[in-house]
C-alpha cells in the first residue's frame, strides 16, 4: 500500500513538472513570437497598406476593430496583447503537430509555414467586411495577411525547440519562471489561454503515457496526420474561394 501511494505521488509530481515545463515553453516562445510577428507585423502591414491606399480609408474601422491609419498607444498595446494570445495558441498547435511532421527539419519548417499560411490566412482573408474592399492594392493586402501567418509558422518551430532545448538560457536559474511570469504580467489577456492550456495538458500528459504499444502509437500518428492534412486542405480551399470572391 505504501509503495503504491509513493508511486502515485511520484507520478503526480512528474505530471505536474511536465505540465509546468510545457506551459513555460508555450508562454515564452508563443508570446515573444506572437507579439513580434502577429502584433508588430500586423501593425507594420496596416501602415504599409495605409500608405498604398487612398486617403479616404483613414479613420475607417477595420474588420478587427482597429481604426485604419490611426496609430495610438492603446491601440498598439491591444494589438500586441492579441499577438501574445495568438502566439500561445500557435505554439500549442505547433507542439501538437510537431511529433507527426514528416521529412527532414527544413521540410518540416516549410510545411509548417505553408500550413499556417493557408489555415490562418483563410481566417483573415474574407470577401465580406471592408478590409479587402478598401485597402489597395488588393493583391498586397491578401499577400500580407497570408504571409504573416506563414512567417509565424516558419518561426514558431525554431522558437519552441530553442526554448525547450536542454541548456536553453530561458531555463537557467530564476529566469526559468521569472521570464514567463513577466510576459504574463505584460500581456494579461493571455491568462485565460494559459489556464485552458493547463487544463488540457493536465488531461493529455497522463493520457499520453497510456499509449504504450507501437501499434497504438502508429494508429494515433495516422489519425493525427490525417486530421492536420484535412485542416490544411480545407483551409486552402477556403482561402482560394475567398480570394476568388474578392478579386
Amino acid at each position: 500500500m505504501v509503495v503504491c501511494e509513493q508511486a502515485s505521488a511520484e507520478s503526480g509530481r512528474s505530471t505536474f513538472r511536465e505540465v509546468a515545463e510545457r506551459l513555460r515553453v508555450l508562454v515564452v516562445a508563443g508570446v515573444v513570437v506572437g507579439v513580434l510577428v502577429a502584433g508588430v507585423g500586423s501593425r507594420l502591414a496596416m501602415l504599409l497598406l495605409r500608405l498604398t491606399s487612398a486617403d479616404s480609408v483613414r479613420g475607417l474601422v477595420s474588420d478587427d476593430g482597429f481604426a485604419i491609419g490611426q496609430v495610438t498607444l492603446g491601440g498598439t498595446y491591444n494589438l500586441l496583447m492579441l499577438g501574445a494570445v495568438v502566439g500561445i495558441i500557435g505554439a500549442a498547435a505547433y507542439r501538437a503537430v510537431a511529433p507527426w511532421l514528416l521529412g527532414p527539419q527544413w521540410f518540416r519548417r516549410v510545411t509548417t509555414a505553408m500550413g499556417s499560411g493557408v489555415v490562418v490566412g483563410s481566417m483573415l482573408v474574407h470577401a465580406d467586411g471592408i478590409d479587402f474592399r478598401v485597402l489597395k492594392p488588393t493583391w498586397l493586402a491578401i499577400g500580407l495577411f497570408v504571409a504573416l501567418p506563414a512567417l509565424f509558422g516558419a518561426v514558431i518551430g525554431p522558437a519552441v525547440d530553442g526554448v525547450s532545448a536542454i541548456g536553453s538560457w530561458t531555463a537557467r536559474g530564476a529566469t526559468r519562471w521569472l521570464l514567463p511570469a513577466v510576459l504574463i504580467v505584460l500581456f494579461p489577456m493571455a491568462v485565460p489561454v494559459v489556464v485552458v492550456a493547463a487544463l488540457v495538458l493536465m488531461v493529455w500528459v497522463p493520457a499520453r503515457r497510456l499509449i504504450g504499444s507501437r501499434a497504438e502509437r502508429v494508429a494515433v500518428g495516422v489519425l493525427a496526420r490525417g486530421l492536420w492534412l484535412t485542416i490544411a486542405a480545407v483551409g486552402a480551399v477556403a482561402l482560394v474561394a475567398d480570394v476568388m470572391a474578392i478579386v
